[in-house]
């Protein structure tokens, strides 16, 4: 599978999780409770409008029936399941290897009434804890970049699906050249592995076993989420500062602008959709 060298030692699986358990409170002042980017069609849109916008077009895209099962690889906080069950009958269960975020996405669903169709459980997505073909459907959303080997997780998701299961991704890609310091602060900072372009993705789905694949570059509809977060960040620094210290601000006043100006310049995002084949 065709991948861009990280020349940086890429974060273990424990290192994600322990990554994501002590950002959570900065990651909940730039997104809220939904730790994704969104789809902005317009620049008057909020933040949890244009979540939400990405969320329901990834539900669209799975075209889900009552009562199918869907996996939820790299759940976080469990807001895009909740999404999920406010449109569809549909059960969830969603995989995080962050137990933190797996106690607060577990707590939102019993305060909702829906422990009975949201499960989660704090997993491994490169060793899935479950049967094979369990699963109607699947997503995962921004996770792909965090995990060492992204073969590996998509193979375990079609082991997991039912032929003719559908997969959607929304995922980051690489748009140009990513110098070894600029992929040093992906990986130290954000916690990224690898990266693929938008032309590769299909092929890395295929390799995993996928067929009617279908990649979507939706670049254009997210760049307005940089300046969303540009301004809270700058909004919330000192809420920030007290929560975490004056030395975690000090670093993310030169590590944050660094981070979006190689999103802006060399990174994009896409949606993609494919099929375990049926029979196979």
């Amino acid at each position: 599978m065709p991948e861009h060298p990280n020349t940086t030692p890429a974060p273990t699986s424990e290192a994600v999780g322990d990554f994501y358990d002590h950002m959570a409170a900065f990651f909940n002042t730039l997104y809220g409770e939904n730790i994704h980017f969104g789809l902005w069609e317009d620049p008057d849109l909020s933040m949890p409008q244009a979540q939400a916008r990405l969320t329901d077009r990834l539900i669209d895209t799975l075209r889900l029936k009552d009562g199918d099962h869907l996996l939820d690889v790299g759940c976080g906080t469990g807001h895009p399941a909740m999404r999920l069950a406010e449109r569809t009958r549909a059960r969830v269960l969603g995989v995080s290897i962050s137990p933190t975020q797996v106690d607060r996405a577990t707590q939102k669903a019993r305060d909702a009434g829906l422990s009975g169709r949201l499960d989660f459980i704090r997993a491994d997505a490169m060793d899935l804890p479950c049967e094979p073909e369990t699963f109607d459907a699947a997503w995962a959303i921004e996770m792909l970049f965090h995990v060492p080997d992204r073969l590996q997780v998509l193979r375990e998701i079609r082991r997991v699906l039912k032929p003719g299961g559908r997969l959607v991704l929304a995922d980051f890609v690489q748009t140009g050249p990513l110098t070894d310091t600029d992929w040093g602060l992906l990986t130290q900072g954000f916690a990224f592995s690898s990266l693929l372009t938008a032309d590769t993705y299909a092929d890395a789905l295929a390799q995993a076993g996928f067929e009617d694949i279908r990649i979507h570059d939706v670049t254009a509809e997210t760049r307005q989420n940089i300046r969303w977060i540009e301004s809270r960040y700058a909004d919330d620094r000192e809420h920030l500062a007290a929560h975490y210290g004056p030395d975690f601000t000090a670093q993310m006043d030169q590590l944050l602008p660094t981070g979006i100006t190689i999103y802006t310049e060399k990174l994009g995002y896409v949606i993609a959709e494919a099929r375990r084949p049926v029979g196979r």
